[in-house]
């Protein structure tokens, strides 16, 4: 009894040490079947590079897993406001916070938080996730909405989507795109304080690996086509060629960009500060752009809504992420990767300016 009283202080003040899984809930209803994704020799010998500047914690080479995606019907569970999690008889379902190394590197479960408890009727579901995708566009582009794909097209009946108020404006107004033609869902919004005991929940699963912007292809013209369609993007003939400067970033700068600034505009492009750019305005950019140079960052994350364009991305070389390779190959993108020099204590790193203006002369041109 006192271990009992224990525990349920302990939820009350937000906190949740035990974790279980619904890998073989009864109610788990597959989607989609994993498949596997393989690469050429070049590809591959990027993706080795990539993970033994991690010591190979991630290693992609020898193929890409698509896992299988499924839905899961629960009943009687909590929903966390602080962090999106999915509680089950005082156990966190791992599935709702993408995996284990998440949940313990969450800042929801390191922080004590009185959640208030309130019971909701009816049937719900959520793709929240905190702190991941606060105000990140990568982690709200591939970790939360494409969870929604599957959920949309089989769920007939009243759902209520579970959402945080505080939401990004952008990530309320693509979440809107997204339910626009399903009259049967809707948003409801949790405090960040409160937990709900809701009656029935419908928990989808996460569609991306980790470091991976890959998404199947249903999937990823179903965003597209949403994103396009709610910022009412102009389909012109008109093609840029776009350089994203991370010169204003307190992380991952190319420390010598002045320098590679001239080669660029020789071959015709602009250098776009995308923070400084509506989300609207980002997503015409790069619906517009034939071809994208930028430093690793989330500004890359926009190549999902380009129609069809080439890439070369910078790295530094103790950190080669995978997030865009994958993304562009899951679109069928032209990717290539310059590796720079060490990055210091802030990823900043410089690379070579005729490596890059070598890429520019054989896949580019001067129009």
């Amino acid at each position: 009894m006192l271990k009992k009283a224990i525990f349920r202080l302990m939820h009350l003040a937000g906190y949740y040490f035990r974790y279980t899984s619904v890998l073989h809930h009864p109610a788990k209803k597959a989607m989609l079947p994993g498949y596997v994704v393989t690469f050429d020799a070049a590809e591959t010998a990027f993706l080795e590079q990539s993970a033994a500047s991690f010591n190979y914690s991630i290693d992609y080479s020898l193929g890409y897993r698509q896992k299988a995606l499924y839905l899961v019907r629960l009943k009687d569970v909590e929903f966390l406001g602080n962090s999106g999690a999915v509680v089950q008889q005082g156990n966190v379902v791992v599935e709702s916070v993408f995996d284990i190394s998440r949940l313990a590197k969450s800042h929801a479960f390191k922080t004590p938080a009185l959640l208030l408890p309130k019971y909701k009727r009816g049937l719900y579901t959520s793709v929240l996730h905190l702190p991941w995708a606060g105000n990140n566009t990568y982690h709200w582009f591939f970790d939360s909405l494409p969870r929604l794909y599957f959920v949309l097209q089989t769920v007939q009946e009243p759902i209520q989507v579970i959402m945080r108020r505080d939401l990004p404006a952008y990530q309320l107004q693509t979440l809107q795109f997204i339910l626009e033609n399903y009259p049967n869902a809707t948003i409801v919004f949790i405090g960040r304080y409160e937990k709900w005991q809701a009656e029935e929940f419908i928990l989808p699963t996460f569609v991306s690996n980790a470091q991976s912007g890959y998404l199947p292809a249903d999937i990823s013209v179903w965003l597209r086509e949403k994103v396009w369609h709610g910022y009412k993007v102009q389909r012109s003939s008109r093609k840029r060629r776009i350089y994203i400067s991370r010169a204003n970033a307190r992380i991952r700068r190319v420390l010598n960009e002045p320098e590679l600034l001239p080669i660029l505009a020789r071959y015709n492009f602009e250098v776009v500060h995308a923070e400084e750019l509506s989300y609207e305005q980002q997503v015409q950019l790069f619906y517009e752009a034939e071809a994208v140079i930028a430093p690793h960052g989330a500004g890359l994350t926009n190549l999902l809504f380009s129609e069809q364009c080439r890439v070369l991305e910078f790295h530094p070389a103790n950190r080669i992420k995978t997030h865009y390779f994958l993304l562009c190959k899951g679109l069928g993108f032209a990717y290539s990767a310059v590796i720079g020099s060490p990055g210091d204590a802030q990823e900043n790193y410089v690379v070579d300016a005729r490596e890059v203006e070598e890429w520019l002369e054989h896949n580019i041109g001067v129009s």
